[in-house]
């Protein structure tokens, strides 16, 4: 059985040159973070994020979300799925440090990490947290109307639970996005894609968990249906789309390609 993190998940750089525009309010229960599209823009619908295992209050998933609400345009959503048990930001700095840090630093920041790894983990296996996404779900569309327009972008941990939308029916979603997605079962997840809800996937080559072996079988299952479609970026690593340096010419490049890959796709499902 695979692994439920690899290294990548907890590594990248934290955005620090743009802050968020939203609010944090209480959407069906849940506590969301939620930005609007700028003020005279029509909006085309609602886009909820399913974050990657640093949670909802994540700063580069939430500055996502603003790029969402003003590109698409649309309404967009990052609920607290892990219901306060999301991993900290102090994950990103202090792993970043383990290479170079001496053993008894190593030793250290495991008996610091190690607690609130394992309560991650209780509280957000897949019997327990897809209800709360599901019903999530359910009470938007319900809100929302048949006509309503929901699109949902699914990040690692997330990105299961965007996949397995997709298999609902009837839909709850219009479309889906999922970036470097974590513990899918490839070809099961993959061959219940229903047609009607359009799937669009953004990978590296090479990932931790859909490697290129996986990575073929996904492209060939989606490559003749029309509605679904595969872009890998070569070179980018777990977490590129959510946690890339933007200092760093080609992880920009592939962090906005994933980001222009979404609002592409929101726009053509959602209009």
């Amino acid at each position: 059985m695979q692994a439920p993190f690899c290294k990548d998940c907890f590594t990248g750089t934290l955005r620090g040159d743009v802050m968020p525009v939203g609010i944090e309010q209480t959407v069906h229960n849940v506590s969301s973070y939620v930005s609007l599209p700028p003020d005279g823009a029509q909006s085309l619908g609602t886009v909820v994020i399913i974050s990657d295992a640093l949670g909802w209050d994540l700063r580069n998933t939430r500055v996502l979300a603003d790029a969402y609400a003003r590109r698409v345009p649309c309404k967009v959503l990052v609920p607290d799925f892990n219901i306060g048990t999301s991993l900290p930001e102090k994950f990103l700095t202090l792993t970043d440090a383990l290479p170079t840090a001496n053993i008894f630093t190593k030793i250290w920041t495991y008996v610091r990490l190690v607690p609130a790894l394992l309560r991650f983990l209780l509280y957000n296996r897949y019997a327990v947290a897809a209800p709360r996404v599901t019903s999530f779900f359910h009470a938007l569309r319900e809100e929302l109307g048949p006509s309503g327009k929901i699109g949902v972008a699914g990040f690692c941990w997330g990105g299961l639970y965007a996949i397995r939308l997709t298999h609902l029916s009837p839909p709850l979603v219009n479309g889906a996005f999922t970036a470097h997605s974590s513990l899918v079962s490839v070809p099961a997840d993959i061959e219940k894609v229903k047609d009607y809800t359009p799937l669009s996937i953004a990978n590296g080559d090479d990932d931790e968990y859909l490697g290129r072996a996986k990575m073929e079988t996904v492209m060939r299952l989606l490559r003749d249906r029309e509605r679904h479609e595969v872009v890998v970026y070569e070179g980018a690593k777990h977490g590129f789309a959510v946690r890339g340096d933007i200092g760093d010419p080609k992880q920009k490049e592939r962090g906005e390609g994933s980001e222009g890959q979404a609002v592409g796709w929101f726009r053509r499902w959602m209009a």
